[in-house]
């Protein structure tokens, strides 16, 4: 098993660099690095790195795994660093193909895959009712003994993407026909607030978690609403019952070297009871790394990043500043946005994105993370960040205009 040392060091990462400067966060290796990035991303890449290698349909392509192939081909490659969900999984199987150490693919499909997890976790923590059906009578009597409705998901699916709340036979028979039934899963709907819980794990064990509670939910983008998130208080129960929650849940999972982890926790609306929803071994989206590099003082993914590529072995100490910080993703509607008509932005916003060039067409949203305008808040407290981005969602109600 290779390790560190002086070979390519290849990162497979399509966030663009105004967004994740790793140029800066792995400049003293930088002429060892090799980037595979989207083609949005390369330009402002260009010249950071040994090597940019720009890749179209980033997500969706096979072209990221066959330069990783061909790479580790033709050179001794050191480490294979990823930051995004959609690479956890496929970069495993690379490092295992080429034996280059990190996650190995077994243990990284338990982090993908929501039939996995869950089977890992149950035993831990409560886990709704769930099930991969094998055709829709086997859906059918899973929704009649769960009770409807029911979650139709894909067992690999992120970003929210594909996952639909169904009410009866006729909608769960419409879902089940249009997808792949290698990549189903079905599971009891729990009414109630989600919540994540984000932080660092390292063979079995919660190094740091920091709680908080969606406004609105993952799927609000359907709808053409905001979803936003705001920080727990720091000494509120619940915040202590999801990370207890979350340690018992990391415990039960396979082991992995220093890594961020994303937990989804339903609160159920009747019982106040805690249930697994799921579980990422990645930083969470939306604005989850500026909000715990606002809390902490400490960039997790370039601690992540560096971590990866040897230059630090994840031993900085995390501690909780006294405020508390959220976001707001505001979605695209399928249209033109023509202007913004106000610009005096809430005062509550210490960090915003802003479409860079209008009118600009957009599709709807088909994630939880697709925004044209984004927010980061901070409050003495969580009402008062709740309070923070509901002005935000108003703000981006009255001052976008839209054409259909």
């Amino acid at each position: 098993m290779r390790t560190h040392d002086d070979g390519l060091i290849l990162v497979a990462h399509r966030i663009p660099a105004q967004v994740t400067p790793v140029g800066e966060w792995l400049a003293e290796v930088a002429d060892r690095v090799v980037l595979i990035t989207s083609e949005e991303a390369g330009p402002g890449y260009a010249g950071q790195f040994g090597e940019v290698i720009p890749v179209a349909d980033y997500s969706g392509s096979d072209a990221v795994i066959a330069h990783v192939d061909r790479l580790c081909a033709e050179h001794t490659v050191s480490a294979v660093v990823h930051g995004t969900e959609d690479d956890i999984l496929r970069l495993a199987r690379a490092r295992d193909r080429h034996g280059i150490a990190g996650l190995p693919a077994a243990d990284a499909l338990v982090f993908r895959d929501k039939h996995a997890m869950k089977a890992a976790v149950a035993a831990a923590v409560p886990t709704p009712q769930f099930l991969v059906p094998t055709g829709r009578a086997d859906a059918e009597e899973f929704a009649e003994r769960a009770g409807w409705p029911v979650v139709v998901k894909p067992r690999l699916g992120y970003g929210s993407r594909g996952v639909a709340v169904v009410h009866d036979v006729g909608e769960l028979t419409a879902q089940l026909s249009g997808r792949d039934p290698d990549d189903v899963l079905i599971e009891a709907y729990l009414p109630g607030a989600v919540h994540h819980v984000d932080g660092f794990m390292r063979e079995g064990e919660v190094l740091f978690a920091l709680p908080s509670r969606y406004v609105n939910s993952c799927l609000s983008f359907a709808d053409g609403e905001s979803l936003g998130s705001a920080q727990l208080d720091e000494h509120d129960p619940l915040g202590k019952r999801l990370v207890d929650f979350a340690e018992r849940a990391v415990a039960a999972l396979p082991p992995t070297g220093f890594t961020p982890f994303h937990l989804e926790v339903f609160l159920h609306e009747d019982t106040e009871e805690l249930y697994f929803c799921e579980i990422g071994a990645r930083l969470g989206g939306g604005h989850v790394y500026e909000t715990l590099t606002l809390s902490t003082g400490v960039n997790p993914v370039e601690l992540w990043f560096r971590d990866q590529a040897g230059l630090s072995r994840g031993d900085v100490p995390f501690s909780r500043g006294p405020e508390c910080y959220g976001w707001l993703l505001v979605p695209p509607h399928r249209g033109t946005l023509e202007e913004i008509t106000d610009m005096r932005l809430p005062d509550s916003a210490v960090h915003h994105r802003l479409p860079d060039e209008l009118p600009a067409a957009y599709a709807a949203a088909t994630a939880s993370t697709d925004a044209v305008v984004s927010f980061v808040v901070r409050g003495i407290d969580n009402a008062a960040v709740e309070a923070a981005l509901h002005e935000c969602a108003q703000w981006a109600s009255n001052a976008l205009r839209w054409s259909v």
